[in-house]
């Protein structure tokens, strides 16, 4: 039974992540970490939210709550059409690169799962690379670098409080690329069940090539697990 960290759960991806965990038999506790309360959270005995402004620090007190966690699912991002570059990258970056720094105290083999995207932004490629490095200085951490198209809400809508103008695009928009693109497609409830695979795996490095390996997944050179999982692999694991 394990204990997991979510972040950006108001939001397309990390909502059908802590859906999925929710539902999960083999996770006993999910920490949120949120700037505000988490409806799909209340009520849930097995998840505590905990409110957290500063995601580039991560005080003792916040930490000590974290104890026993041994992977985080790292959903927290934003569009570059909301934010200038500077503020996208403290975001996409710093946020990320912090957080796997100060988790990888929390328990000896710690799974750090990152949303980026399969058209990689500056700022999403930066991280990725940064991410990838931290493991020469925290040997038990394990990055996962995920990056799906297009991800699909349409038939499982499950983050707080998109537009009207936003659900009448994506309710117009899923349905095309279903037809025109559908290997770049990925629904939610798929997605978040890879991603949540990513976070529990505690196999050896050589046992996660043989069974994760193939089309769309990449096993970075090094001692520590690192993994780039392609939106081709995302489907061919989630058995799309």
């Amino acid at each position: 039974m394990s204990h997991i960290v979510l972040t950006g759960c108001t939001g397309t991806a990390g909502a059908g992540v802590l859906a999925h965990c929710i539902n999960s038999s083999t996770i006993a506790k999910i920490s949120v970490l949120s700037r505000r309360p988490v409806k799909q959270a209340e009520g849930k005995d097995k998840v505590q939210v905990l409110i957290h402004k500063d995601f580039n620090s991560y005080p003792h007190s916040l930490l000590s709550k974290l104890e026993g966690a041994s992977s985080c699912v790292w959903a927290l991002g934003i569009s570059t059409s909301q934010v200038n570059a500077s503020e996208y990258r403290v975001i996409t970056y710093d946020y990320a690169l912090a957080a796997a720094e100060a988790f990888a105290s929390l328990s000896p083999a710690f799974n750090f799962v990152y949303i980026s995207g399969a058209k990689l932004i500056t700022a999403k490629g930066e991280a990725e690379a940064s991410l990838l490095a931290l493991r020469s200085e925290h040997p038990g951490l394990r990055i996962w670098n995920v990056r799906p198209a297009f991800i699909d809400e349409t038939q499982s809508p499950l983050r707080e409080g998109p537009s009207v103008l936003t659900k009448w695009l994506a309710d117009r928009v899923a349905p095309a690329f279903r037809a025109l693109w559908p290997n770049g497609v990925t629904p939610t409830g798929p997605l978040a069940e890879v991603l949540v695979r990513c976070a529990e795996e505690t196999a050896a490095k050589e046992d996660v090539v043989a069974q994760l390996g193939g089309k769309g997944v990449a096993i970075e050179q090094g001692a520590t697990l690192g993994v780039v999982i392609e939106n081709e692999g995302i489907r061919r694991l989630a058995g799309l």
